[in-house]
């Protein structure tokens, strides 16, 4: 929103928080089932924590659509010149394709996926919607920010190569730092009670 001083939406905040949420979701559902076979987590992973993760991840993509169509509605209601400002950049030339993709990819498909019990029972297939939903999400970013600095979607190397780059570093750090820590809470004891009901 800094890249339009002039605009402003009450909404915004929450939008971009929401997706901050989706994005780690996503992370730590993926990054969960690629240990999910190994101990101590296949132990607690069953099919019923797969749903209930699928879920959430359900409710953060619907949420993130209700709060974005809110704001596309409170201010295409308005009408004010001072308000539709941003989505009239965001809606010019080549822009409104990606947002049409967006639409479909970042909230229908996900959406019609997680109703599915038996992809949010699978956990390859759940880590695969996960995956997607990161990309998405870096997509949905580019779009946020990307038609302030061009009026025109021109894709450079760096929009790519930025993100894998910074991407790959803070996951070396973060798998580093995973292999030195139990991964699950040992001395809670909530613990076994959960061990107990599995």
């Amino acid at each position: 929103m800094s890249l339009d001083p002039h605009w402003f939406s009450t909404a915004y905040g929450m939008i971009f928080v929401v997706g901050q949420v989706l994005t780690a979701l996503a992370f730590v559902i993926g990054a969960a089932m690629l240990v999910a076979d190994r101990e101590p987590l296949s132990i607690v992973i069953s099919k019923s924590r797969l749903v209930d993760l699928g879920n959430l991840m359900l409710a953060f993509v619907m949420l993130w659509a209700y709060l974005a169509f809110s704001q596309f509605l409170i201010i295409w209601a308005g009408n004010l010149p001072d308000e539709i400002s941003w989505y009239r950049i965001h809606f010019r030339g080549a822009w409104i394709w990606l947002a049409l993709f967006l639409l479909l990819f970042h909230f229908a498909l996900p959406f019609l996926l997680l109703l599915l019990r038996d992809i949010k029972q699978k956990a390859r297939t759940l880590a695969s919607v996960a995956a997607f939903m990161i990309v998405l999400r870096f997509i949905d970013l580019f779009w946020i920010i990307e038609p302030a600095r061009r009026p025109d979607l021109q894709i450079h190397w760096l929009d790519f190569a930025a993100p894998i780059g910074m991407g790959g570093i803070w996951i070396a750090v973060f798998t580093r730092q995973l292999k030195g820590r139990p991964l699950l809470p040992l001395n809670d004891p909530q613990l076994q009670v959960v061990m107990k009901h599995e």
